[in-house]
């Protein structure tokens, strides 16, 4: 029995260490499948909260929101994405990555939810702070610029 106990703590412990994978959030994010996206904030949910993880965790709620059924539930899972996401913006200012995710919101949220307010300044930190991105994030950004109406000239 106190085997099975160590292993159960001990694949607990595994699962809570997890390092993000950056691709698959960032293809979910990209993509248009309530499965995808779900499958990836599924997965982040149980990982150890850190920084990196409520700006991910945030963004990828805030993607997951446009597939609820009604206003009010779209409404309140972007607010809460909204507020993990720009909270860890206002404790890392610097961070570039944080930035990104940002922007690939702002640029494809609808119009309505008047979040765009801040696509200038977070295009000034991506590029200042794009060479000392890790490479999965500067592919995605690469991809991302290609479709991208603040970035497409810029990288």
């Amino acid at each position: 029995m106190k085997f099975l106990t160590f292993i159960f703590i001990t694949v607990l412990t595994l699962n809570a260490q997890a390092q993000l994978d950056r691709k698959a959030i960032y293809n979910a994010l990209a993509s248009d499948s309530k499965e995808t996206v779900q499958k990836q904030l599924d997965g982040i949910i149980n990982m150890k909260e850190s920084s990196e993880v409520k700006a991910f965790k945030g963004a990828l709620q805030m993607k997951a929101a446009q597939f609820q059924k009604t206003a009010k539930d779209k409404m309140s899972l972007f607010s809460i994405g909204k507020k993990l996401l720009e909270s860890e913006i206002k404790s890392n200012d610097g961070n570039a990555e944080y930035r990104f995710l940002r922007l690939l919101i702002q640029e494809n949220a609808p119009k309505q939810l008047k979040y765009n307010g801040n696509i200038e300044e977070d295009v000034v930190s991506i590029v200042s702070g794009y060479s000392k991105l890790k490479e999965s994030t500067k592919a995605a950004i690469e991809s991302y610029a290609k479709k991208s109406a603040s970035l497409k000239n810029l990288l």
